[in-house]
């Protein structure tokens, strides 16, 4: 079958491999799509960051959605089911395992240790495997992993109804957070995006306010509207820049929660935090293992009633042969209005 494999810095190559084949308790899934997340860019452009070079060549991928091909031993699902797939498979025994906190686990098997979803074929563990109904495509599905994020983001954070809110960066996981935010209440609603297409999705999904940071300055908009500032931030970014943006959106004693991926290290003040008695946290993934369809079917059943709609959403589906120029390369590109480009082999 054909993946596509990483090499290096900016390397990756389209290659003949064998197909997997699925062990006990596995699903082999041929791959409808599978989208191209923050996180593989990271992958893309810092390999060293992340991996050893006896790890490479590897096939990233990890927003995948399919149709089970074949079933490994003790497996109950049927071949021809349509799925969506976790991305990480928890190890149960830790104390984050043991606490139910899966996404925090301590020896967690990432699809990004193993081959992923750029690929014709992938095998995952069968409880990684999530049935969809009969009116969600496995490629419109292939977005519940980044919307699940957002929205456990959400969840992660202090947000009440009527809390008003800031989210910096109107990406995938940003729109994720603003449709989460506002489905609890929150409101008025401030995002904070460069990119026009984005700031118009953005409102689409729920955004009362919409700024562009690279005409004004979004703390003093939000801060001169609000009369103090919002209650809570989301980090969707991971920069520099960002970090500190979001921070001084909010008021004294106000929350921000960071979701972005920081690909570098970063200055910053710690006395944005005394001075005004704020807090920050992180928010890392989604619930995983027992628990993943806890968040991932909140998803599933927005693009099953149509409330969320998957074209809104991604903005291109690609072939295979076409990750590097078309996927990789045109979301890195700096005059780029992708949001989320699905790979569908």
């Amino acid at each position: 079958m054909k993946a596509a494999r990483l090499y290096g810095e900016e390397d990756i190559r389209i290659d003949d491999v064998e197909a997997p084949t699925p062990g006990p308790g596995e699903v082999l899934v041929d791959v409808a799509a599978c989208g191209i997340c923050g996180s593989d860019l990271h992958f893309y452009q810092h390999p060293d960051d992340f991996f050893d070079d006896e790890d490479l060549p590897l096939t990233l991928g990890h927003e995948i959605g399919g149709t089970i091909a074949e079933t490994g031993e003790g497996v109950d699902i049927e071949v021809g089911t349509e799925v969506v797939l976790g991305p990480h498979t928890p190890c149960g025994e830790c104390w984050c395992c043991e606490e139910g906190k899966y996404n925090l686990c301590r020896d967690l098997n990432a699809t990004s240790a193993r081959p992923g979803g750029y690929a014709e074929q992938v095998v995952e563990s069968a409880d990684n495997a999530v049935p969809l109904p009969e009116n969600v495509s496995p490629e419109d599905a292939a977005i519940a992993q980044p919307v699940s994020v957002g929205l456990h983001a959400v969840r992660q954070s202090p947000l009440g109804i009527g809390d008003s809110v800031a989210v910096v960066g109107a990406g995938p996981i940003g729109l994720g957070a603003i449709r989460s935010a506002k489905a609890a209440g929150a409101g008025p609603i401030y995002v904070s995006e460069p990119q026009d297409s984005r700031r118009e999705v953005a409102a689409e999904f729920g955004a009362d306010v919409l700024v562009d940071p690279s005409e004004e300055d979004a703390v003093e908009r939000i801060r001169e509207e609000t009369g103090r500032g919002v209650d809570v931030a989301f980090e969707a970014v991971g920069h520099e820049n960002t970090l500190r943006q979001a921070v001084e959106s909010t008021r004294a004693d106000g929350h921000t929660t960071v979701i972005g991926v920081f690909s570098d290290s970063v200055e910053f003040e710690p006395q944005l935090l005394v001075q005004d008695q704020r807090t920050v946290g992180g928010s890392t993934s989604h619930l995983l293992g027992p628990r993943l369809t806890e968040e991932y079917g909140v998803v599933i059943r927005q693009l099953e009633r149509g409330d969320l709609d998957a074209d809104r959403y991604v903005t291109s589906r690609i072939g295979l042969d076409d990750v590097v120029s078309d996927g990789f390369e045109a979301l890195l590109a700096d005059d780029s209005d992708e949001r989320k480009i699905l790979v569908c082999p």
